[in-house]
């Protein structure tokens, strides 16, 4: 190893970070984004019709794009982090299968940010891989300007910049063609992934929520958001009276970090029940987890119902079905 030239160098540009210095929360949001683009770029090379799948991935993929961060130090002024591969390289490179994934995301990541209108997509790309590079992109709202890869895998480097219109680009490439495409915000707050088909409900901060479809693939990116407040792009359907939107069929879902503040008294209240799944808890537990407190004054109930014998409520309801009719005959 090359302690200053190790495998893979990534530089960290902008007023977030010093010379060697980036915060840990900054660190913890971009890797596994990361790593989630490098072992889905593993599964499309592969040959899987989609990346995004539920579960962890195959153990090849995953012992082959393993990293160990080996080197932080000063740019100028920037942050330097080195990595290098934990597994041993192969003997002879054109059949290093984790180098191949690394020169493919890399290599992909800076076509993809290109403005010209490419329909097809870099080799080792999907949707799914296009969606982790966006994620890690959620830095260019944190104080970051620019992140520059250089992979030192053969005598020529293989170099990508990733920039804020990189990922306005990426973003654009995920919505597709334009039909009909709305985009809500909202608390992720149901889901359901069987029963009734793959489908869930956003709860806008004002207005009333809205059912959003997706598809079995995209059961993993929900799932990670669930109860997380998020932006849904993707095809609506709409009332043609009302116009507003009856369901969305989702193309994107995004975590909104800076607004996870917002619509928070949707939120399920109440102590969670400590609980196998396959335990019945009490109906005290139950009453506790819901926040339910015992009656103090049983009077309360009463004269609620049914009410007086002769309270006057069946000639009401008489009276709204059949206006003007007088009692006792015909109108």
């Amino acid at each position: 190893m090359n302690e200053q030239n190790p495998l893979l160098k990534i530089r960290f540009e902008g007023k977030a970070v010093g010379p060697g210095k980036i915060s840990v929360s900054h660190l913890l949001r971009f890797l596994p984004n990361l790593n989630k683009a490098l072992q889905r770029t593993g599964r499309v090379l592969q040959g899987a019709s989609e990346s995004v799948r539920r579960g962890q991935p195959p153990r090849n993929i995953k012992s082959e794009v393993a990293l160990d961060l080996v080197l932080l130090t000063p740019g100028s002024p920037a942050a330097v982090l080195g990595f290098e591969r934990r597994q041993e390289v192969a003997s002879f490179s054109e059949m290093d299968f984790g180098l191949e994934i690394l020169e493919k995301a890399f290599g992909g990541l800076e076509a993809v940010q290109k403005d010209e209108a490419v329909e097809a997509l870099p080799t080792g790309y999907d949707t799914g891989v296009l969606m982790a590079w966006r994620d890690a992109g959620v830095l260019f709202s944190q104080g970051i300007d620019k992140i520059e890869f250089t992979l030192n895998h053969r005598e020529k480097a293989v170099q990508a910049s990733f920039t804020p219109n990189g990922v306005a680009r990426i973003q654009e490439r995920i919505k597709g063609p334009q039909v009909n495409i709305r985009t809500i915000e909202g608390r992720l707050l149901m889901a359901d992934f069987k029963e009734h088909g793959t489908r869930c409900r956003v709860h806008p901060s004002a207005g009333d929520p809205v059912l959003c479809l997706f598809d079995e693939e995209q059961k993993d990116e929900v799932l990670e958001d669930i109860l997380q407040y998020v932006r849904i792009v993707g095809e609506a359907k709409e009332d043609p009276i009302s116009q507003k939107i009856t369901s969305i069929k989702i193309h994107d879902i995004e975590r909104l970090e800076d607004r996870q503040d917002e619509a928070a008294d949707l939120l399920p209240q109440g102590t969670p029940i400590s609980r196998t799944f396959w335990e019945s808890p009490t109906l005290e537990e139950l009453a506790r987890s819901q926040n339910v407190q015992p009656m103090t004054n049983v009077r309360a109930l009463f004269g609620t119902w049914p009410g007086e014998e002769n309270d006057g409520f069946e000639a009401a309801i008489d009276e709204l079905r059949h206006p003007g009719r007088k009692r006792g005959g015909r109108s």
